[in-house]
C-alpha cells in the first residue's frame, strides 16, 4: 500500500488488522492472518475487527438452530462446527454457550433479537439455506424456519438478489421449487432480473463442513461480501 499512512491498528493472537488512509483522505483496511502469515483482504472499506466475536457468537446460534429444523443434528455436524471454532478467540464462557446450544438450542424467537445488523442477517439467512440443503432434502420446517426469518429480517428485493446468486445452482432450485422467494413477493423472473446487478459467487460444495468453515470465512468479511452494487 504505497503513499498510505497507518491510523489505526487491531491485533490479537491470530489476526491483526490495519487501517491505512491514502492521499486521497480515504481509509483502507487490511485483514491478516498471523499463524499463516497471509494477507486475507488487502482492501476492505469498512472495519472488520476479528475481536467482535459477540456477535460471531448471536450469529452461530441462528445457524445451528437452522440445523436443528429437520429434528436432529448429526455427529459430523457438530464436529465440523466445533472444528471451525477451534479457530475463535472465544471465552470459555462462549465456548460452553456454543457446545450448549448444538445438545439444546435457544428457541428462535430469542436469538434474532440479538441479530442487529443487516449483513449478520444476510450470513444468517445464506449460512441456513446452505446447511439446510446439504442432505438434500428440504423439510416443512425447514422452509417455515426460512420464511421466518425472511420476515423478521425485513430484507428487500435486493438483498434477496445477491443471497440468491451467491448460492449454488442446487439450493436456487430449492428456493424457486419451494416457493421461498414468494415470501418476498418476488416472482422467478425477477429474480433473474435481479441477478444481473450483483456479482457472481458460487460455493460449489454445499456439504455441513464446507458450509461451517465458509461460515466464518464469510463472517470475517460479510461488509464486503453483501455489498450492495451501485448499479441498481
Amino acid at each position: 500500500m504505497p503513499n498510505f499512512k497507518t491510523v489505526e491498528y487491531y491485533v490479537n493472537d491470530s489476526y491483526s488488522f490495519e487501517i491505512k488512509r491514502n492521499s486521497k483522505g480515504q481509509k483502507i483496511g487490511q485483514l491478516k492472518d498471523l499463524k499463516r502469515n497471509e494477507v486475507i483482504e488487502p482492501a476492505l472499506d469498512q472495519k472488520v475487527i476479528p475481536e467482535n466475536i459477540t456477535n460471531l457468537v448471536n450469529v452461530a446460534k441462528v445457524v445451528i438452530s437452522a440445523a436443528w429444523q429437520d429434528g436432529k443434528i448429526t455427529q459430523s455436524e457438530k464436529d465440523a462446527f466445533n472444528e471451525v471454532f477451534e479457530h475463535v478467540d472465544v471465552s470459555e464462557e462462549q465456548e460452553i454457550e456454543i457446545k450448549n446450544e448444538l445438545v439444546n438450542p435457544t428457541p428462535i424467537e430469542e436469538l434474532v433479537k440479538q441479530i442487529k445488523t443487516r449483513e449478520e442477517k444476510m450470513l444468517i439467512l445464506e449460512t441456513s439455506l446452505l446447511l439446510i440443503i446439504a442432505d438434500n432434502e428440504f423439510h416443512p420446517k425447514e422452509k417455515a424456519f426460512i420464511e421466518y426469518l425472511v420476515k423478521e429480517f425485513e430484507l428487500d428485493k435486493t438483498d434477496f438478489a445477491i443471497l440468491y446468486n451467491i448460492l449454488p445452482e442446487r439450493v436456487r432450485k430449492y428456493i424457486v421449487k419451494e416457493r421461498i422467494n414468494e415470501t418476498l413477493a418476488i416472482n422467478e423472473a425477477e429474480i433473474n432480473a435481479l441477478v444481473q446487478f450483483v456479482p457472481e459467487k458460487i460455493l460449489k460444495d454445499a456439504s455441513h463442513e464446507v458450509v461451517y468453515s465458509s461460515f466464518l470465512n464469510n463472517w470475517k468479511n460479510r461488509s464486503n461480501r453483501y455489498r450492495r452494487s451501485s448499479v441498481y
